[in-house]
């Protein structure tokens, strides 16, 4: 893995040095990840421009990015993708409410595991957008949400697993999340949104259920993909029309 740090971000890392396909090995900064971008130095905007970075994709809902903008430096020639994905209780107050029948920290862990459950189905033409875009020349890319660990998680996990990196690596970035220094950033928005569904005495143990990553979530929809497409390759054809001769595409681009 690579070393590349910001200051401003606190869940970013790039995938570079991944092992993938056919002994291969992800491309320095091809791939990078990141929770919201808006505190980002001037430094840190230097120093994803010496990658090269090309692309920022970017997951969150319009209401996200109004709150808290990229700002972008203007001299930087990158290309912005905004897939407005809502599926997150930072994005969706809807999500939230499903909490009332069980206003606990095990009902916001149910909460969880169904937001989880859904991303196959939500994610599928931001998939065929990113793909497109790394196709069409859009590496370094780095791509982010809010917390950077659930949308975000969501869509390397798939396109790590397109590129073959094994599973129990796969799941070692996933969980890398659970050390995000930014959570208590987070803390007090969440505590204020859930409070009005979670008595004072369950709130703490909700939140820290929400800000977590677990295997449970990533394993729900991993499980609800394969149930509904077979194999994530299935999955990438089917939802994201991206069949096999563009996996072995994306492979020569990413992998060195």
């Amino acid at each position: 893995m690579d070393t590349l740090r910001l200051a401003g971000a606190t869940n970013f890392r790039s995938l570079a040095g991944l092992p993938a396909a056919g002994g291969r090995r992800i491309r320095p900064h091809v791939l990078m990840r990141a929770d919201r971008l808006a505190s980002l130095t001037d430094a840190d905007w230097r120093a994803l421009a010496g990658t090269g970075l090309a692309t920022v994709c970017d997951l969150r809902s319009e209401s996200e990015r109004a709150e808290h903008p990229n700002r972008v430096p203007s001299e930087l020639a990158l290309r912005e993708l905004h897939c407005d994905v809502r599926n997150d209780l930072r994005a969706d107050p809807a999500l939230a409410r499903l909490l009332v029948d069980d206003p606990t920290a095990r009902g916001a862990e149910r909460v969880m595991i169904e937001i989880y459950r859904r991303f196959p189905a939500y994610m599928g033409g931001t998939l065929a957008t990113l793909v497109e875009r790394l196709l069409a020349g859009g590496a370094p890319l780095l791509v982010h949400c809010s917390a950077g660990k659930d949308r975000t998680g969501f869509v390397v996990a798939v396109l790590l697993h397109a590129l073959e990196v094994p599973e129990e690596l796969i799941r070692q970035d996933y969980l890398a999340s659970r050390q995000w220094p930014g959570r208590e950033t987070h803390r007090s928005s969440l505590e204020a949104r859930l409070g009005a569904f979670i008595a004072p005495d369950e709130l703490p143990g909700a939140v820290d259920t929400v800000l977590d990553v677990r295997e449970a979530y990533l394993d729900a929809a991993m499980d609800a993909l394969r149930a509904r497409f077979g194999s994530v390759l299935r999955y990438l054809e089917t939802a994201a029309g991206v069949d096999a001769a563009r996996i072995e595409r994306l492979r020569s681009d990413l992998l060195a």
